[in-house]
């Protein structure tokens, strides 16, 4: 394995280990409509809020999460 290989073996596993981790949030332009939720599962959130016709989804972390002021 050369020292590009083993270094990009590193950078996908810290990746998929903080994407498996409840460190995501789904926000709306109006609300956050989700928090504490694995990428997956934030994605599969995402995904239902849309076909209800909600705008402005995204995803973010739980900490640009906690910035988010509701609208109201």
């Amino acid at each position: 394995m050369t020292v590009a290989e083993y270094v990009g073996s590193e950078d996908r596993s810290v990746v998929e280990s903080e994407l498996d981790e409840p460190l995501w949030s789904v926000i709306s332009f109006e609300r956050v409509e989700a928090l504490g939720l694995r990428h997956e599962e934030a994605t599969r959130i995402l995904s239902s809020l849309e076909d209800r016709g909600v705008s402005g989804l995204s995803i973010v972390t739980n900490d640009a999460a906690a910035r988010v002021k509701t609208q109201g």
